[in-house]
């Protein structure tokens, strides 16, 4: 069923509903008041003929009752309306019309209770009302008549009128209107069918309006951002890993064909064998990134965390690196230690948090003149956990930091020194699993400070990204 139809089908139901129960309403307050008007009518008429006729009299014998038969014809035949006069016995001492004497007793009691009394005399309605006379003679005064229910009916008539009506008329409002709401919705999906895969420059037509349609466009846009983006990052992706794969490649070829030209040296296969060996662990070092970077974007659900030492990690960190690059100088202190050592531990994975630490401080090393480091671990008053890596290179401009973290970007001013661009891209990606903040404060000719704050509170259960 299309929304128009749904929406035009829940308006008529829902206008439907509300005018059956406002004229219900009307309906049986209509009729109250109209029983009310005819039993204060009888009630008017039934003391006015008993102060008439029982007002001053004293005796059941001055009452003139002319006796009905049994063969009398019903009252509703021959008289519209009847008033009698009984004792609060049941006797009848007067009687308008000669009608049959058929009042029940439950009639007498209901007035001996009550004081006064509503019910049905065969197509009569009746009111029974007590009534004393000026000699202080009690008596039960029963007036009866046929309820005229003409107006009722013509209210009932005009009511199912307006309401059909009314039921057509939302019909076509709500058809008209549900085409007039739905026309912003035609036009995104128009607008949305003409985007072409191959173009994501283009978006949707915002309009002035803050309605839900229009965040509902803005919230598109967004994702059509966020979608050019990534196709932009597999692109960039792509031809940054053929570069980084096709360049060293190509070096291990060139040097295995000069080599093959002719007998070589030990010396010389020795200088081969090891520029080769330098050239596939490069490989090997970028593909492992790429690796850990899938990973975590793919699976990182399944990743186990666990609790660890962080001055421990950081430690083993740093000794690994100065293993493999013994050129690098790293000045490692601890500021204010807590006494209690449960606030060094932070669940986390170790090894891609060793891989997140060891390429900040191999970044920092790697563009420091003096190959230099340092890296503090403090804590705040709070509980939280913050480590520093200081660098003395020559700084971040201000409009590249927000593009160090991006895939394979090499900014022009270093890009002389050896490297991958993954690095960075990789912490950022394995501090975002563990809900680290990272802040970065650089200025050119200064060096550049990388500023991790972990969370004050470590859950004890796996986290999972």
């Amino acid at each position: 069923m299309q929304i128009r139809v749904r929406l035009t089908l829940q308006f008529i139901v829902i206008a439907a509903s509300i005018l059956l129960v406002a004229f219900f309403y009307i309906h049986f307050q209509f009729k109250l008041n109209l029983q009310d008007e005819y039993y204060d009518s009888l009630r008017s008429k039934a003391l006015l003929i008993a102060e008439m006729v029982a007002g001053k009299k004293t005796d059941e014998q001055e009452f003139k009752i002319e006796a009905p038969t049994e063969t009398a014809s019903p009252l509703v035949a021959d008289y519209p309306e009847n008033i009698s006069i009984y004792t609060p016995e049941g006797k009848r001492l007067y009687s308008f019309n000669p009608a049959p004497n058929d009042i029940m007793q439950a009639a007498f009691d209901d007035v001996r209770d009550y004081g006064e009394c509503r019910f049905p005399h065969g197509k009569f309605s009746a009111l029974a009302i007590p009534y004393q006379n000026k000699a202080g003679e009690d008596y039960v005064v029963i007036a009866e008549s046929v309820f005229d229910q003409l107006h009722l009916d013509n209210l009932t008539q005009i009511l199912v009128l307006v309401f059909l009506i009314s039921i057509t008329l939302v019909a076509v409002g709500g058809w008209f209107f549900a085409r007039q709401a739905l026309a912003p919705v035609s036009r995104i999906m128009n607008q949305v069918d003409a985007l072409l895969p191959t173009d994501m420059s283009h978006r949707l037509e915002t309009t002035n309006q803050h309605d839900e349609l229009s965040r509902l466009v803005i919230t598109f846009n967004m994702l059509l951002d966020r979608i050019q983006q990534v196709f932009g990052l597999q692109k960039m992706f792509l031809s940054n890993i053929s570069h980084e794969l096709k360049n060293p490649l190509n070096v291990i070829v060139s040097q295995v064909e000069v080599t093959l030209q002719k007998e070589r040296s030990e010396e010389e296969y020795a200088a081969t064998l090891s520029s080769v060996l330098s050239d596939v662990k490069e490989l090997n070092e970028v593909a492992d990134k790429l690796m850990q970077m899938a990973r975590i974007n793919s699976d990182g659900a399944m990743i186990r965390f666990q609790p660890l030492r962080i001055d421990e990690l950081i430690w083993q960190t740093k000794e690994t690196l100065l293993k493999n690059h013994p050129e690098y100088t790293i000045h490692f202190e601890v500021v204010n230690l807590p006494e209690d050592e449960q606030k060094l531990s932070f669940n986390g994975n170790e090894q891609l948090l060793r891989t997140a630490l060891i390429n900040l401080m191999d970044n920092g090393c790697k563009f420091s003149p003096d190959k230099k480091v340092k890296a503090s671990l403090s804590f705040s008053p709070e509980g939280a956990i913050i480590i520093e890596f200081r660098d003395n290179g020559p700084g971040i401009p201000q409009e590249e930091l927000p593009m160090i973290f991006n895939a394979f970007y090499r900014s022009p001013r270093t890009s002389s020194i050896k490297g991958s661009g993954i690095g960075l891209s990789l912490v950022q990606s394995i501090l975002k699993l563990h809900r680290i903040e990272l802040n970065v404060n650089s200025r050119p000719g200064h060096g550049t400070t990388f500023i991790l704050n972990l969370p004050v509170v470590a859950k004890d259960e796996a986290i999972k990204g």
